[in-house]
């Protein structure tokens, strides 16, 4: 198969969007939450459309939207705006989709001292190896249905840091001692990945070498915009075996290499701050903001890494890092560091990659004066002699090999330890220290060599948010008080009944129990509203000091939302004060910011109040952070109520937060009216209008149905039952809408009469696999449904089903009266529902059995279950208690069989044609079905009624699984059929250029994923999984069945979908 041809794999597009998906959570920066709503809500045409361009070989990619990002100040301190660009979600998964294809191979012939950028692959650690040894690092495949782009933070920037550190003490010593490391550098030392650095012997040592090196970093300027597409081509060509021969593949990369800017809906101003400016039209480079910029980057600079690496190992005496477009090197003397560099920029200019050396961004920053002579004329160091530059240069790279403490990672080690520690676990002593330190991170001026500031301070600033709500501690008085009064109010409850009453001194008691415990209330708030004010007023001081840190300006959100702390008021005022000048722009930029981050913890926080699994302290603090949010003066982030002119990215962002209010209030309407209504007084101010969702749709321009996917895919609730809104939210769909519609079928039992209509006047609307889809439809509505065409082949199939006999039973009738059963009814067991699976199966094995076609309809409702299983015999009891053996036998002696035709489900179906990999394609429905049975229900989450998301919402499955009472061994068969990661697992040998793995140098991490691959492997494990129940099946007293759940200690620990343990994972 050619890549062109893996490229237009269902799967690898699926992947793709997961991994946009992920990238857009954790972004943080400006994007239009409308746009990708829809994306996902269509995700079905939307990713067939992709497909269809992918092998018609051409591709017409959507302007990118020109937005600003906030940048450094210059050296004036003037706050300044880089250049961003806002990328269709179409072309952000089908760059996805290139780079999930050839990026494998050609990440794996990077260098290893290149780190930024890296495409994922699994990494872990076996704590005991198998020859007896300490704990291995193994470096896995290639992976991607959990939906990483790129390696994590720990994989790269701390992996980098620590290599230059332990480089240094290998350059003048061939032994490390690792008493003087700390954990993340003695795991460093071990994750090498061929870096030739550390490997012995490497290092030409000259003769008088002490332990003296030096050292320089320099950064490439303007990196992304500079790379010339022509260097992307011919990385690709020059390292994709059989690229060239692939006409369909180049031409769509041409295509997808033509970007074209818009910048239309930014003032002039904007225009002209942006740095560095772009005019409207054709775009010659890498856009920041395309989430596979980073991979193209590295492409680009793939030949000019090799012939670098090329050279080091042959001279041995020099060493180089790159991150992105930051660079280290390391040598044994001065002058020979300061030719490399000046080297390295002429092999930059040979290989015509675009990118130059920023001359201001040099350390020691005196290399300029003798890099770029001609810059620094005027200057001191200009005055100076040659030689005597050079000796102040010197000494300023000169560090220490053997204790490199310019180079040392000890803030990494820190950063790493707080994020590997579970603060629920700690006292409150232990938690203590922990804040400190965190505060440490926070506000500490510590050089950007070894970590950004921005990434150190966001970190902390995030860890600080989910601690903080973490430290509550309750009054022991005020607990003591409440027990002494419900004890009192007992005794008085008590005496009355009696028919007696109470003294006074007894009723003077309860009085003083009631001010105590208003007393101690009150204390016990002062107290938590004190601490929630100072750790924001750290937070606050850090962003003060760095107001170009956007995500430290984010985190005070997020801090606000987990706590309920209102900071609004703090944050209003800042920008107020810098709404004028030289920080107007930046004001305009966080606010938009701002707002588009309150919006979806608006709708988290209104789901919040509404969810009893909740702490009563959490419900509170998401009321809390609504009832802020209501009173907060938002105009000051983005005018919301006057009708100004605004930069695009507001209006994006402006419409998101009305949205919000107007959901919002739909979702605590029930539950807190008065709450719903101030939200509605809100959201009419910024309408204008009365506060409907019809009004939203013409404000924003944007269906009703893309706000409303919007909210359910933001605070994942009402996943299986339609919420009380809903039908307020129906009567505002346009069935004539494309994206209303497609939102109608999230509910089949909810159905509109105006979406009947429709489908009655329309009947190519239903495709053949929306039988199933349509059977939950008409069960709820039969009047509705009478009245569609017959002459529909759907609706035939549906009357069909409706039609038969009572005294037949469906799977699906049968799990609802297994549902009605004691717990310890066999009939409800593991064992049961592996027996009927195997049932299902079983014909394909019998001499002159069916074709295996058969099982190309997997549902529910094509099962049929034999009636002596409910109403069984009496012969199969004893004391009229279902035995093992009885129930066994029954089950056994009559089967579960298959109908045809059957309905036609596509939620119940994989996502490849009939006629390719069939055993793949139906491996799924068996887990499906399999999955119903055991949890006693064929409920599906309502987001699978919309096409498209059966495939991409795997969440709710996952989840399930892991809170099932079931075996171990049922757990793995459940997991082979249905989660993303065994499918991957089966492609492994098929498609080894995937996962880079070619040379099958990767080590092997599907231990608890093995793929299913026939028939007969399904039917052995079913077996084996029965027979190890049996083992465990017992009778107690009076004839009871008993099932013990065997459960296999190795699995408790085992991969989460598509990662290794967390606790296992490189630090």
């Amino acid at each position: 198969m050619s890549l062109h041809d893996i490229l237009l794999l269902p799967e690898t597009l699926l992947w793709a969007w997961r991994k946009v998906r992920r990238c857009y959570r954790s972004a943080d920066s400006l994007y239009d939450q409308a746009a990708l709503a829809a994306f996902e809500l269509n995700l079905e045409a939307e990713l067939e459309g992709i497909r269809a361009d992918f092998a018609a070989g051409h591709w017409v990619a959507r302007p990118i939207r020109l937005v600003p990002q906030t940048k450094k100040p210059d050296k004036e301190g003037k706050p300044r705006l880089r250049q961003y660009f806002e990328i269709a979600v179409r072309d952000q998964v089908a760059w996805t989709a290139m780079a999930t294809v050839l990026g494998p191979e050609l990440d794996r012939k990077m260098p290893a001292w290149s780190y930024g950028n890296r495409l994922y692959r699994a990494a872990w650690y076996e704590e005991e190896s198998p020859e007896g040894k300490g704990s291995q690092l193994n470096i896995g495949p290639y992976r991607h249905s959990a939906g990483h782009l790129y390696r994590h933070f720990k994989h790269s920037w701390p992996l980098y840091r620590r290599h230059i550190s332990l480089t240094a003490r290998r350059m003048v010593s061939e032994l490390i001692d690792e008493d003087e490391l700390d954990q993340g550098e003695r795991r460093a030392l071990d994750q090498t990945e061929g870096l030739a650095y550390l490997e012995l012997p490497f290092w030409i040592r000259p003769p008088s070498q002490g332990e003296k090196l030096y050292a320089a970093s320099f950064d490439l300027m303007k990196f992304y915009p500079t790379i010339r597409l022509e260097a992307i081509v011919r990385g690709f060509e020059e390292y994709i075996d059989g690229f060239r021969d692939e006409a369909p593949l180049a031409t769509l990369l041409n295509d997808m290499l033509r970007f074209e800017v818009d910048d239309s809906g930014l003032t002039d101003e904007m225009k002209t701050t942006v740095e560095p400016q772009v005019p409207p039209g054709l775009f010659e480079g890498i856009p920041t903001g395309l989430f596979a910029g980073g991979f193209l980057a590295n492409v680009a600079m793939l030949p000019l890494d090799l012939k670098v690496d090329e050279i080091l190992r042959e001279r041995r005496t020099i060493a180089h890092f790159r991150f992105v477009d930051d660079h280290e090197v390391l040598a044994y003397d001065f002058k020979a560091l300061v030719a490399w560099i000046e080297e390295y920029a002429r092999l930059l200019e040979a290989f015509n990659i675009g990118a130059r050396i920023e001359p201001d961004k040099y350390v020691p920053s005196e290399l300029k004066s003798i890099l770029h002579p001609e810059l620094c004329e005027g200057s001191g160091e200009a005055s100076e002699t040659h030689d005597e530059l050079i000796e102040k240069v010197a000494r300023a790279a000169e560090v220490n090999g053997r204790k490199p403490t310019e180079l040392m990672t000890r803030t990494l080690a820190q950063v790493s330890m707080l994020a590997a520690t579970d603060f629920d676990l700690l006292t409150d002593a232990g938690r203590g220290q922990r804040l400190e330190q965190l505060e440490w991170l926070l506000l500490a001026n510590i050089p950007e060599q070894e970590i950004r500031g921005d990434t150190r301070m966001a970190f902390a600033a995030a860890r600080i948010a989910t601690l903080t709500p973490a430290l509550f501690r309750p009054n022991d008085e005020l607990l003591e008080a409440h027990r002494h009064l419900a004890l009192t109010l007992e005794k008085k409850r008590k005496i009355e009944t009696a028919g007696k009453s109470l003294d006074e001194s007894a009723e003077a008691e309860i009085q003083r129990l009631y001010e105590k415990i208003e007393l101690r209330k009150r204390d016990e708030q002062s107290i938590w509203e004190a601490l929630l004010k100072r750790h924001f007023g750290l937070l606050f001081e850090a962003f003060h000091a760095h107001p170009d840190k956007a995500r430290l300006f984010i985190r005070m959100i997020d801090y606000c939302r987990a706590t309920g702390h209102d900071g609004f008021s703090r944050l209003g005022e800042w920008m107020r004060l810098h709404g004028e000048g030289e920080t107007r722009l930046l004001k305009c930029y966080l606010g938009a910011l701002g707002v588009q981050h309150l919006a979806r913890h608006l709708l988290t926080a209104c789901a919040a109040v509404n969810r009893v699994d909740l702490l009563h302290r959490e419900r509170e603090a998401a009321r809390s952070f609504i009832n802020h949010t209501l009173r907060a003066d938002i105009d000051a982030f983005v005018p919301l109520s006057r009708a100004e002119p605004l930069q695009r990215f507001q209006l994006d962002a402006k419409s998101a937060f009305v949205a919000s209010m107007l959901l919002g209030a739909l979702e605590v309407g029930r539950t807190d009216p008065a709450l719903a209504t101030s939200m509605r007084q809100r959201t009419a101010e910024t309408l204008e209008a009365v506060p409907t969702l019809a009004n939203l749709r013409t404000a924003t321009q944007v269906s009703v149905g893309i706000w409303s996917h919007w909210f359910f895919a933001t605070t994942g609730t009402h996943r299986y039952d339609p919420p009380a809104f809903w039908p307020d939210m129906v009567t505002e769909h346009d069935t004539a809408d494309s994206y209303d519609w497609i939102n109608l079928r999230r509910y089949p039992a909810e159905l509109p009469n105006e979406a009947w209509t429709r489908l009655r006047l329309e009947p190519t609307l239903l495709a053949a696999d929306d039988a199933g889809w349509l059977l939950d439809a008409a069960r709820a509505a039969p009047d509705q449904f009478a009245v569609l065409s017959a002459d529909s082949s759907v609706v035939a199939a549906v009357a069909s089903r409706i039609a038969l006999a009572p005294d037949t039973m469906s799977l699906r009738d049968w799990v609802a009266y297994a549902r009605t059963r004691s717990p310890s009814d066999p009939r409800r067991s593991e064992w049961t529902a592996l027996e009927i699976t195997r049932q299902i199966l079983e014909p394909l094995f019998k001499f002159g059995g069916p074709d295996a076609d058969f099982l190309d309809r997997l549902h529910p409702e094509n099962v049929r279950i034999p009636m002596t299983w409910r109403n069984v015999e009496p012969d199969r009891r004893i004391n009229d208690r279902i035995t093992w053996e009885g129930w066994c036998r029954l089950a056994r002696e009559e089967s579960a069989t298959m109908i045809k035709p059957g309905i036609d489900d596509f939620r119940y179906s994989e996502l490849v044609q009939r006629t390719e990999r069939r055993w793949e394609r139906r491996l799924r429905p068996f887990g499906q079905l399999l999955w119903g049975i055991l949890r006693l229900s064929f409920a599906l989450p309502a987001a699978w009624n919309i096409r498209g998301q059966e495939r991409s919402l795997v969440d709710t499955v996952t989840w399930d699984l892991e809170r099932l009472p079931i075996s171990s061994f049922t757990l793995a068969i459940l997991q082979s059929c249905l989660m993303p990661r065994s499918v991957e697992t089966s492609f492994l040998p098929l498609f080894p250029s995937l996962f880079g793995n070619l040379l099958r140098r990767a080590a092997d991490d599907s231990e608890f994923d093995r793929p299913i691959r026939s028939p007969d492997a399904l039917r052995y494990l079913l077996v084996k999984a029965q027979g190890e129940l049996e083992r465990s099946q017992m009778t107690v007293l009076e004839h009871e069945p008993r099932q013990l759940i065997p459960v296999r200690l190795q699995q408790i620990g085992a991969f989460a979908d598509g990662d290794a343990a967390e606790g296992d994972q490189p630090q």
